[in-house]
């Protein structure tokens, strides 16, 4: 147990001796629920050969199965050669504490590691992620008594015309390819503006959200944002709020085509790779030196929505998925 912060830990598992190391990852925390649930959202309930629980595909359902492929193969003496590793993080869904703790711990990977991630995505092999770049503009100007004449500075205003030029930027975007991941976009999240009923606020302020390719940095977004709103004369300021990088494993890496071959062995059907639709953290194993792709049991349609589940079938068959990657690498 790695302790993160009071009360919130990373569990770390380690079975075999040195060499190469196969390391299943995922994250133990989950989002906060609504009140639209049918069930208890904390309490896990089988219905019509669905798991229905908060986390139950982001990614309690991955956590689950790589803990019982583990335990299997260290029951039937599967680890034969090399290192057989579990580590659940926590702090996933927010600022990647746990990550964070995990590397500066334990350091880099060591060579020719290879990096299973749990996250739901319906037993297909992703590649990819798009990162992300967040922050905060704020606009400035005066307050002024709502009954006066309407200003052209009023920063009411000005937040208008600069959330219209900040959605031209998805129109740049459309230009920067990539060989499997989707263009960058860029949204408006969050507006912050109020004083008084009856006062036009001096202030708004905004957090744009950022999708990112790999390579692209938080200072790249920074200045593109910066010389977008310096053209429409608003007065603004920025400050950096959150940053993950983008994440790519060649298709062409050998990890991929192994996991690939042991998908259409057990579910008899024919596997690409594609890429992950939300951000996750395989950008970091691959930043410390690691081989890393995303595999998992569940929908990414079903994070973070209410009565959000796992079909029981993919929980048992990434169980044997996960077991024969292990036998790939390790026996």
């Amino acid at each position: 147990m790695q302790e993160v912060e009071e009360g919130r830990a990373n569990l770390v598992a380690e079975y075999g001796e040195e060499g190469t190391e196969l390391i299943f990852n995922g994250h133990l925390d989950v989002v906060p629920v609504t009140d639209n649930w049918a069930t208890d959202p904390f309490t896990m309930v089988e219905k019509n050969e669905k798991i229905y629980a908060r986390g139950s595909a982001d990614m309690k359902g991955g956590v689950a199965a790589m803990c019982v492929a583990a335990i299997t193969a260290a029951e039937q003496g599967l680890v034969r050669k090399g290192r057989l590793k579990l580590v659940f993080v926590a702090d996933e869904e927010c600022s990647n504490l746990g990550t964070h703790a995990y590397f500066s711990q334990y350091g880099r990977c060591k060579e020719n590691t290879k990096v299973i991630i749990g996250e739901p995505t319906n037993l297909k092999v992703n590649v990819a992620h798009r990162g992300v770049s967040r922050d905060y503009i704020t606009i400035l100007g005066s307050s002024r008594h709502a009954g006066l004449p309407w200003r052209k500075d009023d920063p009411v205003s000005c937040a208008a015309s600069a959330i219209q030029v900040l959605d031209g930027l998805n129109e740049y975007f459309q230009a920067v390819k990539h060989e499997i991941l989707p263009v960058p976009s860029i949204s408006v999240t969050m507006l912050e503006a109020y004083e008084k009923d009856n006062i036009a606020p001096g202030k708004v302020k905004m957090l744009t959200d950022c999708r990112i390719l790999p390579g692209m940095t938080q200072q790249e977004i920074e200045n593109l944002i910066r010389k977008t709103l310096e053209k429409t004369g608003i007065h603004f300021e920025i400050a950096p709020h959150f940053y993950m990088p983008g994440g790519a494993l060649s298709i062409h890496n050998e990890m991929v085509h192994t996991c690939n071959k042991i998908i259409e062995t057990v579910l008899q059907q024919e596997a690409e790779p594609v890429a992950f639709p939300a951000s996750c953290e395989q950008c970091f194993w691959i930043e410390n030196g690691a081989d890393a792709l995303i595999l998992g049991p569940g929908d990414i349609k079903q994070a973070h929505t209410d009565n959000e589940y796992v079909e029981k079938q993919q929980l048992l068959q990434a169980v044997e998925i996960y077991r024969q990657i292990i036998t790939s690498y390790l026996q």
